[in-house]
This record gives structure tokens, C-alpha cells and sequence, in this order.
């Protein structure tokens, strides 16, 4: 074989095992490092994607809102961190999609007073206006705008995530949001007649980057994750001590854990009772601890290849324990990094799980 031959055929070799590569998931490693984690699951449904290019980084958070008198017609609410907020049904159909700016994270509480009326409210991060925003939901799906004005941070760096809180004590409804820089404001939203304002009540410093949040409107605890360090979990009253106090093994102390700690989800039990759940994003992976005491740490599991693909590299996710129609136990809802059809990419979205396949895990004792 001459030498120009050699070097042909050398070339169609690394081209064709940079084709293969291509059609291979990214960051192997990372799903190398969470091989040891024996517990899986498989998502029973995913949402459309996103209306963004496939390699784009864009679905970040998802909230999940129960219809109590037809839970059927549910709806999940996603973020897209390059341009809107969508709402899909229990089926992942995309119901309406919102160009809003690039909305980070997203939360909701129910039965806000607004002008006489009781309504369910939505916020989310923009980090087209420094900003967070509110919209008011509605049973079929759509979301319209409920702010007053533009609430802008005084953060220096970017708003990042948010969690809402409604608390027990005195029945006042917050908006928490941070920056990538650890800091945190806590907000109070408050009836304008037919819109929603609100006022900085409380700030503090995380020291470290944060994102994921969520507020235990039971307990009156704000959970917040420091993406390089761990939970930590602090009085989600306005003036509580800022703090706070970090969640034993749930940082990289624990095997099982990866940096970024990214998405936190309460699952209700009722009473007190349940579970924190966080993802893993270095390992693809997503750690319980309980609810109550001192949140020990009970074990990981990972959301793997079904009839659906897996997930890697969650960002947000959102749990509720609601009985709703082929989920006895509720569902687990959560970002996919990297969103495939068979061998096919497509734009990002999100895998909603059977909180039931989860629950037999934890009670199989991990």
C-alpha cells in the first residue's frame, strides 16, 4: 500500500470514530462516576423539547401545578433559561409557550388573595431584566403576567434561582432569589388590586455560588444549595438567622456525590414527614434525605435508558406527593442535560418519573 493510500485510509478511520463519538452522549465521565449507583429508574413520559437549538443549554426548572378537582389536567410548567416559560400536560404536550425572557428557576404556591379572588401564583426568575416575575395560573394551561412592575434585584451578579414560601406563621407569601455569587433576597408579595407587588423584606450572603432552592412552608426551613459545598438549611422567616446550618453528606464527602448540587425538591408525607431530594449533576445522579431531624442522608439513584431515554446533568426538578393518574404516589419531575431519541439528539426537556418506583427503593432500604 503506497503512503498516499496509508494516509487516506488513516483519515476515513478518524473520521468515522469522530462520527461514532458524535452520536454518543457527552461527558462519558460523568456517567462513569455515578456507575456505582446501583438503584435506577426509567421515566414513564418526557415533554416536547424546547423550541431551541439542540445543543443549546436552555430547559432549566420545572413546577408542577395540581388541579385538586381534575388532577388529570395537571400541568407542568418548564423554564427556558434562552427565551420563555412553557406549560405542558400530564403527557408532555406542550400546551403554550411564553417568550418572557430567559427564565432561570421557577416555583408556585396556591390560594393567593388578590382582590377578592384566590388565585395560584407562579414565579420565575428573568435574566433578561435582573429580575424575577409572576404569573397567575390558570386550569387550562396558560399563565398571565400578575406583576405590577418590574421587580429588579439589587444583587450585583445575575439572578440564578428562586423558591417561594408561604408562611405558616403568619400566612404571607415570599419570593426567595439568588445570584450566581452566593447572594440571596427574600421578597414579600402583597395584593395591589388586580396585580401583585412586592417588597425586599431580607438579604443575606450565601458566600458561594448557589442555585437550587426550596422552602418548606411546614417546617418554615429554606433549603439552598451551595453548587460547590453542599445544603445547607436556614429559617425561611424574614430575619432568620442567615447562616444557617449544612446537611451532613451532601456534599463530596459522600461518594455518591458529584458537584454541581443543583435542583432540591421537598416530597410531602404528610406530618412532617418525607424527603429532600437534590441532584447530583458531576454524576447524573439524585440524593434523598429526610425531611425532618437532621435530614440524614439515605441513599441515590439514577434515572437510566427505558422506553424513554435517561437523564444526565439535572438541573432543576420538582416533586409533588398528589395522587394523579397512573402515579399513585405523584411524580418526580426533572431537567434532562441531554435529551435523545434513539441515537438522534434533540433540544433539551424534561422526564417525569413514578414517584412509586421511587418509594420502592428508599423502602428497600437502598
Amino acid at each position: 500500500m503506497n503512503k498516499k493510500i496509508s494516509w487516506i485510509f488513516l483519515i476515513a478511520i478518524f473520521s468515522c470514530l469522530i462520527f461514532m463519538n458524535s452520536c454518543n452522549r457527552p461527558s462519558e465521565g460523568s456517567f462513569k462516576a455515578g456507575e456505582h449507583i446501583q438503584n435506577t429508574v426509567v421515566a414513564s413520559t418526557e415533554t416536547e423539547p424546547v423550541p431551541q437549538n439542540k445543543n443549546e443549554d436552555s430547559a432549566d426548572d420545572p413546577a408542577i401545578w395540581v388541579n385538586s378537582v381534575k388532577p388529570e389536567e395537571s400541568i407542568i410548567i418548564g423554564t427556558d433559561k434562552k427565551g420563555g416559560i412553557a406549560t405542558y400536560n400530564l403527557q408532555g404536550e406542550e400546551l403554550y409557550y411564553y417568550f418572557t425572557g430567559n427564565m432561570n428557576n421557577c416555583d408556585l404556591r396556591y390560594g393567593f388573595r388578590l382582590n377578592g379572588d384566590t388565585i395560584d401564583i407562579l414565579a420565575a426568575t428573568n435574566r433578561s431584566f435582573h429580575s424575577f416575575s409572576l404569573f397567575r395560573i390558570h386550569k387550562n394551561g396558560m399563565l398571565d403576567t400578575l406583576h405590577s412592575q418590574i421587580f429588579r434585584s439589587e444583587m450585583k451578579d445575575e439572578v440564578y434561582g428562586l423558591a417561594m414560601y408561604k408562611s405558616k406563621k403568619t400566612g404571607k407569601f415570599y419570593v426567595f432569589v439568588n445570584s450566581k455569587a452566593g447572594e440571596v433576597e427574600q421578597w414579600e408579595l402583597f395584593d395591589e388590586q388586580k396585580r401583585v407587588s412586592a417588597k425586599r423584606v431580607c438579604s443575606f450572603s450565601m458566600g458561594a455560588q448557589t442555585e437550587g432552592m426550596v422552602a418548606d412552608d411546614e417546617t418554615g426551613v429554606l433549603y439552598v444549595g451551595k453548587e460547590e459545598a453542599g445544603i445547607w438549611k436556614l429559617d425561611a422567616e424574614p430575619g432568620g438567622e442567615p447562616e444557617g446550618a449544612y446537611i451532613e453528606n451532601s456534599s463530596e464527602e459522600n461518594l455518591n456525590i458529584k458537584y454541581d448540587i443543583e435542583g432540591l425538591a421537598i416530597y410531602d408525607s404528610g406530618n412532617g414527614d418525607g424527603y429532600l431530594v437534590a441532584s447530583s449533576q458531576g454524576n447524573y445522579s439524585y440524593a434523598i434525605f429526610e425531611r425532618q431531624g437532621n435530614n440524614k442522608y439515605l441513599g441515590s439513584f439514577r434515572i437510566t435508558d427505558g422506553e424513554i431515554d435517561g437523564v444526565e446533568e439535572t438541573d432543576g426538578l420538582d416533586i409533588t406527593s398528589v395522587p394523579l393518574p397512573g402515579f399513585p404516589r405523584g411524580i418526580l419531575v426533572v431537567q434532562d442535560g441531554f435529551n435523545y431519541d434513539g441515537r438522534k439528539k434533540k433540544s433539551q426537556n424534561f422526564k417525569i418519573v413514578s414517584w412509586d418506583k421511587i418509594d420502592k427503593i428508599i423502602r428497600s432500604g437502598f
